[in-house]
């Protein structure tokens, strides 16, 4: 029997010291993991160094980090523990998140040789010499899922042809772990003493009727058709297969203020363009757009040291029907503006936990699993944001960092990821193997940074919720 069938139980004091609930989020991707066997949901990041490192450097950098108590977090793993309600004096069995400082570091820290150039070629990548093979790498790791008996995280050092590798990818299950806890991860194993502000409020104010009216509208909503592409290639099957590039954060915040949007803004009308230039002919009679899952933070300061799920997620439509580059990044800024006024987040915050906690697997493994359905959702659009650094991975410092989402395989065609480190970004394109192709399409978001810049106006303009904000004063 799995863990995740029957656990082990906890010792009476180690629960009640180490054991942690999960929250919502936990609890849908569980249920997903456990209905569909086979099937999982791993995100991570590739951590690209200045000089190459040793695979025994590499796990004493890690066991001395996972010492200090503030990393602890990183030492939970998924266990069923007896929790008792005192109120009632009855007991009950349930997943939880339970804390191992004595984990086996080296069976989560390990090597992995990069390919040969031609088995990257075997593999489909055709690109570039040097980030071949580590793309053909990361979609060998792709395929291997989170061990959910253990520590769900893994740190693979890429090895080229010797005993040293100047590039490290750290991948962890969805169950455990969103964007920001994966930031939170990375930081403590390869950050410095502080803990990063990653911009969080600190609460998350009250719902109000209208907010209810608006989440119902928005359910409603994404219930309507997305237009399918005949450019997808029919179903999505085969493995997943990673492109990116990366820029810097400066320049889409240059552009973002010379159209008076955001850098979120820059980052899906870059998105919409690259997808109308990559099936550019399926836009010249038919303007209806394709739409994304745009996952949204509900996470307050007091959860920023703790790891798990605190996301919702809303559909935005990509308008690649609109011909002229700085319309469509107005069109996007205007819906996202409308998201940001409309309360969004905040009935999730304040509701999900308790709905989560009465939903059937089923349906907590629907909510898991939506951005899989093709028939609402084009693709998923992750924004990270970036991950203030300096990071450290022994001795050697992180010059760039590209995160990988979550692909459905059989599900999904298209997932990207917006992460990235100090001022530097990446957007990393995951796409099933039958997508044709889809190797363009991170090329084809950059170019799009290139007409932003083109077009921008001479002067700055300024954003409209600025604008509402100065009148309001």
């Amino acid at each position: 029997m799995t863990l995740l069938e029957t656990a082990p139980q906890a010792s009476p004091s180690a629960s009640r010291a180490f054991a942690r609930p999960l929250t919502a989020g936990d609890r849908a991707y569980l249920a997903f993991h456990r209905l569909n066997p086979g099937e999982f949901q791993d995100v991570g990041a590739v951590l690209f160094l200045d000089g190459p490192v040793e695979l025994a450097d590499l796990r004493a950098h890690v066991s001395e980090r996972l010492a200090h108590p503030r990393a602890r977090i990183l030492t939970e793993r998924l266990e069923t523990i007896t929790v008792r309600a005192a109120e009632r004096r009855v007991t009950r069995s349930e997943a939880s998140w339970v804390s191992q400082p004595d984990m086996d570091v080296d069976a989560h820290v390990v090597a992995l040789d990069l390919p040969t150039a031609d088995d990257a070629l075997r593999l489909g990548r055709v690109d570039d010499a040097g980030d071949r093979r580590v793309r053909a790498a990361l979609d060998v790791i792709a395929t291997r899922p989170i061990d959910m008996e253990r520590q769900p995280w893994m740190l693979y050092l890429l090895r080229d042809g010797a005993s040293s590798g100047s590039a490290v990818v750290y991948r962890t299950s969805h169950i455990a772990q969103d964007g920001a806890a994966l930031y939170r991860s990375l930081h403590l194993l390869f950050g410095g003493d502080d803990t990063p502000d990653i911009g969080l409020p600190a609460v998350i104010r009250r719902p109000r009727p209208v907010d209810y009216l608006r989440f119902v509208s928005r359910g409603l909503a994404v219930l309507s058709p997305t237009r399918v592409l005949d450019a997808w290639g029919g179903p999505p099957t085969g493995p997943a297969r990673h492109t990116w590039v990366t820029t810097e954060l400066g320049r889409i915040r240059d552009i973002a203020r010379r159209h008076g949007a955001s850098v979120n803004d820059v980052y899906l009308a870059a998105l919409a363009g690259a997808v109308r230039s990559w099936s550019e002919y399926e836009w010249r009679e038919d303007a209806r757009p394709v739409h994304a899952l745009m996952p949204v933070s509900i996470r307050v300061a007091a959860d920023q040291n703790v790891l798990s799920n605190h996301t919702s997620g809303v559909r935005v439509a990509l308008p690649c029907g609109e011909p002229d580059a700085a319309r469509r990044l107005a069109r996007i800024a205007a819906v996202t503006s409308r998201l940001k006024d409309s309360g969004i987040g905040v009935v999730e915050h304040h509701h999900f936990p308790a709905v989560a906690a009465r939903a059937t697997p089923r349906m907590l493994s629907y909510a898991a699993s939506f951005g899989g359905r093709t028939r609402e959702l084009a693709m998923v659009a992750t924004n990270a944001r970036t991950i203030g650094g300096p990071l450290r991975v022994a001795g050697r410092a992180v010059t760039e960092l590209i995160g990988t989402g979550p692909l459905l395989v059989g599900r999904q065609h298209l997932s990207v990821a917006l992460f990235g480190v100090g001022d530097r970004v990446g957007i990393t394109f995951a796409a099933s193997a039958s997508v044709p192709n889809h190797d363009r399409l991170a090329g084809l978001w950059l170019a799009e940074l290139d007409e932003f810049e083109r077009l921008a106006p001479a002067t700055v303009q300024v954003p409209a919720q600025r604008r509402r904000a100065v009148r309001a004063r």
